[in-house]
């Protein structure tokens, strides 16, 4: 016998009250007449911001009342743990091969999450930085001693003082340097730009001036 499987679905009302009789009809509908289960765990009445749903979750502005598309909290982790994976600090090939394998999952990544309103531009940013850190700290350990790091820097345009004092100051360790002036200075967005990094914030922006070509494309094809 072939049992069905199991499936997520979110049901949208106006009040915590209407979600209520409705969670109440649904599962007496499931159970009752399908002879289904239904997961207590993964069923609730909740904000539409506070439920998952295939990695995104609905906010309605309060003010403007329009309905925000932002990513799921689940999502954010699992990204953050792709970029982790991607990018090792003991990471032994070359940047451009780290690029090239990073810029596969940022362009799928960023095809399916594209629909996200513009107010999640701002998390899109964190996550660019974040990338662009973790690279930081690669180019940083591929340089090995900290001499050579400070030679590296000042060749990139930091003033010599900066450049010894940022690299000797304390006991840094390659990942708390790559955050500091003088690298930020010496490796720039814009460098990670010429190597070929994919940028969410501008894959997005493309996707969205796309969509409004498109949008007025059909309106003036509109008979009428």
């Amino acid at each position: 016998m072939k049992f069905p499987r199991a499936t997520h679905r979110n049901i949208y009302v106006r009040s915590e009250r209407a979600g209520k009789r409705v969670m109440e009809s649904i599962s007496r509908f499931i159970v009752k007449r399908l002879r289904l289960k239904v997961n207590e765990e993964k069923s609730a009445v909740a904000k539409p911001e506070e439920r998952h749903f295939v990695g995104f979750r609905l906010r309605r502005d309060p003010e403007s009342g329009e309905v925000e598309v932002k990513l799921s909290k689940r999502s954010k982790k699992r990204i953050d743990a792709k970029i982790r994976e991607l990018t090792p600090r003991n990471f032994g090939n070359s940047l451009k091969s780290c690029i090239e394998r990073i810029n596969v999952y940022l362009i799928g990544w960023i095809g399916f999450f594209r629909i996200c309103t513009q107010d999640e531009l701002q998390t899109l940013g964190a996550l660019d930085a974040h990338v662009r850190r973790r690279l930081r700290a690669i180019i940083l350990k591929h340089w090995k001693r900290k001499r050579t790091v400070a030679k590296n820097l000042i060749k990139r345009g930091v003033k010599p003082r900066t450049a010894w004092s940022n690299v000797y100051k304390g006991k840094r360790s390659w990942w708390k340097l790559s955050h500091t002036p003088a690298v930020d200075r010496a490796l720039p967005n814009a460098y990670f730009a010429e190597q070929g990094l994919v940028f969410l914030t501008r894959k997005w922006e493309e996707y969205r001036a796309r969509t409004i070509a498109l949008a007025l494309e059909q309106l003036c094809l509109t008979p009428g």
